[in-house]
């Protein structure tokens, strides 16, 4: 499989940020390493098609600029019993492609792990919300009428070739979507014929029109959510309010006290003094985390985890998450912990050897549970391996 990167997207990284993050757009050809059908094909189409899991709004059709009604390609499929009103009918998506129709399929990277895996390399980067959207537009068929998205997207062409016409964005956007005639657009600043393995990236608000040639085409758009300054502002706000100081529930009705108003004036001076205080680059690398698990790029391995638990040998080394543990009271030997929302007890020995462990630091199974046995201690490390409070750093 081939493995793919930021770099291989964009080029030198340094320019790609510097000369057309937000400013222009920008055309890479043969930027995709490898079969760009790796990423995704006509066949893993024609295989998620045909599954009786497939239901709008991950599916949609567009027929001569309009959008097709559900209904028109859905059908009844009974599943253990229930019955799934709304399951994709396969060969009423067959008809209406070959009636001329563009097929787009929505938020794949929830679908497709392999595209998840790939959208994840642009949300790392860029800390965003990421989605993937395939278009599957017939031989010599417009997809859409010009118009620009109120998303960032990078375009990475998969089979077949589309003839693309990009405009710069104007210099007022208000972060909506449009639609344009293309007397109105001029000139565009790129025209092109991408073919599989091209990438472009288009900032948000770029007008852009796009016709397949010769054959079936298929490409990805990967769409960034943008975050505004708004955006960070109102989460960093969020994160600010927490304090206990914001949290009285004072009356400001019609018969509120006098005191009422100075006591806000007083809350907005303190809110203000604690966002002055912000370490402005800490709090980027915290919003930026943030941004980089969004829905539709999470990961995990909890399953393969927890049956990897079943076989923990004494000698396996463990490595701290950072799964927030609260400890409580120490009762008769047993401490009170509160691990991702769950309570439980644990011998004092073992919070105390939690306490000690920073994230990221590592332990033997057998040294979790101090004063006992290497067996009943790699136990408890079992248990606590469930809970996410470890994960496994090697094979022991």
């Amino acid at each position: 499989m081939t493995e793919y990167t930021f770099a291989g997207l964009v080029g030198d990284e340094k320019t790609f940020f510097a000369e057309y993050f937000d400013k222009k757009p920008m055309l890479r050809k043969k930027a995709l390493p490898g079969d760009p059908r790796e990423v995704l094909s006509l066949r893993r189409l024609d295989e998620l098609v045909n599954l009786e899991v497939i239901r709008p709004p991950y599916i949609k059709v567009n027929l001569k600029g309009d959008g097709v009604p559900e209904m028109g390609y859905t059908r009844n499929v009974v599943v253990q019993g229930a019955t799934v009103t709304d399951a994709v009918d396969p060969e009423k998506i067959y008809e209406l492609f070959r009636a001329g129709a563009t097929v787009t399929w929505c938020s794949l990277n929830q679908i497709v792990p392999e595209l998840r895996d790939f959208t994840r390399i642009i949300s790392d980067k860029m800390a965003v919300r990421t989605d993937s959207v395939a278009f599957l537009t017939p031989s010599g068929k417009k997809g859409y009428p010009p118009h620009h998205d109120p998303v960032d997207l990078f375009i990475v062409q998969l089979e077949g070739t589309k003839h693309w016409r990009l405009w710069n964005p104007p210099a007022q956007r208000l972060g909506d979507n449009g639609h344009y005639t293309l007397e109105g657009l001029g000139e565009p600043a790129i025209e092109v014929s991408l073919e599989p393995g091209d990438v472009l990236y288009l900032p948000y608000g770029t007008p852009h029109a796009a016709t397949a040639e010769g054959q079936a085409s298929l490409h990805l758009s990967i769409m960034m959510r943008p975050r505004m300054w708004r955006d960070l502002l109102q989460q960093t706000f969020e994160e600010v309010v927490q304090d206990a100081e914001f949290t009285g529930y004072p009356h400001i009705g019609e018969l509120r006290d006098s005191s009422v108003g100075s006591l806000f004036k007083e809350k907005i001076l303190a809110l203000a003094a604690r966002m002055e205080s912000v370490d402005a680059e800490a709090e980027l690398d915290r919003l930026a985390e943030r941004g980089r698990h969004m829905d539709g790029s999470s990961s995990g391995n909890t399953f393969q985890t927890v049956a990897r638990m079943d076989g923990l040998g004494p000698d396996a080394q463990l490595r701290r998450t950072s799964a927030p543990v609260v400890f409580g009271p120490n009762v008769d030997g047993r401490t009170q912990m509160t691990v991702s929302g769950h309570k439980i007890a644990v011998p004092s020995p073992v919070a105390e050897t939690l306490a000690a462990l920073g994230s990221g630091m590592s332990i033997a199974a057998s040294q979790v549970f101090p004063g006992v046995d290497a067996v009943r201690s790699t136990k408890a490390a079992q248990g606590l391996t469930r809970l996410g409070v470890f994960e496994l750093a090697a094979a022991g």
